[in-house]
């Protein structure tokens, strides 16, 4: 729906009234406070641990995407192998996986709820811990942890911190499927890669000292980040 609401902005030419940064606080998705999520990553690199690929992530409700939160298109721009603990075919690799661009979306009705529509304002950092597991030289299992941070358009300071902490691989697509995010390239349209697919879970989020900047953001800049 937030989508829909931006879209029909841009095309208007309105900027949407701001009227306060989101409340402090710090907000979990296991206490029941917003919703946890699914994320589909498309192989715009070429496989599952690719430089290029691009990130989609977005809460689920049980029956619809997107209704408290978005990531939408950041992209891997590192792959780094920290620990290789694979013996014989079997055993677990852990991965860094930093990502540049993308940004960040909240819904304005949240427990954060201080009166804009929503929230909305690119991701300032983005690093995913992956370990990955493999039997006979297969892959068979994948867990990571996230650590997002970013700043809404129109407010002050890098004030959003995310942390996922359990975000679980299951499965390898052409296609993502019913219910999960579609795999996106970096301008956020949905793209033909093929990609894989997962849940997400035991998000923490954290808002912190976000205040209206000393410069009103224009309504150029916003539309610029879905160019």
């Amino acid at each position: 729906m937030k989508a829909v609401v931006i879209a029909v902005a841009i095309m208007s030419g309105a900027l949407p009234a701001l009227a306060g940064p989101p409340r402090d606080g710090i907000y979990k998705s296991s206490a029941g406070d917003f919703d946890e999520g699914r994320q589909a990553t498309s192989w715009l690199g070429g496989g599952f641990l690719s430089t290029g690929n691009v990130l989609h992530a977005q809460s689920w409700s049980g029956s619809a995407l997107g209704g408290d939160w978005e990531i939408l298109c950041p992209q891997v721009v590192g792959v780094t192998l920290l620990t290789d603990l694979v013996s014989d075919g079997n055993g677990q690799r852990i991965y860094q996986i930093d990502y540049a661009g993308g940004y960040f979306m909240l819904d304005g009705y949240g427990p954060w709820e201080s009166g804009d529509l929503y929230y909305i304002g690119p991701i300032d950092i983005c690093v995913e811990i992956r370990t990955v597991m493999f039997a006979d030289d297969v892959k068979v299992g994948s867990v990571s942890d996230h650590s997002v941070s970013g700043h809404f358009q129109g407010y002050a300071f890098s004030c959003l911190n995310v942390a996922i902490g359990n975000g679980v691989w299951l499965g390898d697509s052409a296609a993502a499927p019913a219910g999960y995010p579609t795999y996106n390239d970096t301008a956020c349209n949905p793209t033909v890669f093929s990609g894989h697919f997962g849940d997400i879970t035991d998000l923490t989020l954290s808002i912190t000292g976000c205040t209206m900047s000393t410069q009103s953001a224009t309504w150029g800049s916003v539309k610029a980040m879905y160019r």
